[in-house]
């Protein structure tokens, strides 16, 4: 079993006129935590945003492509459960991991340009034909694979395979030792790369994990 992250990239930064309009409001789109296509034709996600909890309730509210809506805030995080009606390529993209027997690790994250950052589990044929059935409209970046382990959670999992290389080297030559006992040279010795991209991948690592292990307003 198999682990795949990758980044669907729209077409004109949005996958639904919603996500525009979200913008548009000042609301930070951050997340995808569940979403489902139901029999009657309309989609349910649940989205988490970063911003004004009247705000976002509103804008929802008065969306002609929603059908309703129920906001929580949590701090400066609005989580906003919305029924609506999709666009094909809502539909189709939604549809991939049913028709191929993918599992989803949610939440899919949303990176710049409107971009979603997902992580599917499964087979690499499965992997294969659901690839080749993307739409042609979502650009496609792979991010990182592997084996998926299931006690492979949490921060280390949100890590792409070069950056787990690059801390797995930093740990084994002691460059987290107190005191320290290596250093950049070191680790990029060990991996064969430069001392440029050893700053760069832990830097990216670090920014992960404190940010995980910060509380959430």
């Amino acid at each position: 079993m198999r682990f795949i992250t990758f980044l669907l990239v729209p077409p004109d930064g949005q996958f639904h006129p919603i996500e525009a309009s979200l913008e548009s409001a000042g609301l930070q789109r951050r997340a995808i935590h569940r979403f489902r296509l139901l029999d009657d034709d309309t989609v349910v996600s649940l989205y988490e945003l970063q911003g004004d909890h009247e705000t976002a309730q509103t804008m929802l509210d008065d969306h002609d492509a929603v059908a309703s809506v129920s906001t929580t805030a949590l701090g400066e995080r609005v989580f906003a459960h919305v029924q609506f009606e999709p666009t094909d390529l809502i539909e189709r993209v939604y549809a991939i991991p049913q028709q191929h027997d993918l599992v989803l690790d949610m939440p899919m994250e949303y990176a710049d340009r409107g971009a979603l950052r997902v992580t599917a589990i499964g087979t690499l044929e499965t992997f294969r034909e659901a690839m080749g059935s993307m739409t042609e409209e979502v650009g496609l970046r792979l991010l990182g694979t592997g084996d998926y382990v299931p006690t492979d959670r949490g921060l280390y999992a949100q890590l792409t395979e070069r950056q787990r290389e690059t801390l797995r080297a930093a740990v084994e030559v002691g460059y987290y030792e107190e005191p320290r006992q290596a250093s950049y040279e070191d680790i990029a010795d060990e991996l064969g790369v430069s001392t440029g991209t050893v700053g760069e991948h832990l830097r990216k690592i670090e920014a992960t994990v404190l940010k995980g292990v910060l509380p959430q307003k």
